[in-house]
């Protein structure tokens, strides 16, 4: 690994941190995504807009 790419990965994993630094886990229990795959409920709403049963279409 150059340089560079170390400076995109770390800036990645800060930005990361600042976005799901206080996750919970309340909103969707008992969804697959968040019992079996153990996403937050944080990023189930923003990758899947609040909706956790959209699992099936992520690419």
């Amino acid at each position: 690994m150059n340089y560079d790419e170390n400076i995109i990965e770390n800036d990645y994993e800060d930005s990361y941190d600042v976005f799901y630094d206080n996750e919970t886990y309340e909103d969707y229990n008992g969804y697959y995504l968040q019992d079996e795959l153990g996403w937050s409920d944080q990023m189930i709403g923003d990758v899947l807009d609040g909706e956790p049963d959209a699992y099936w279409n992520i690419d």
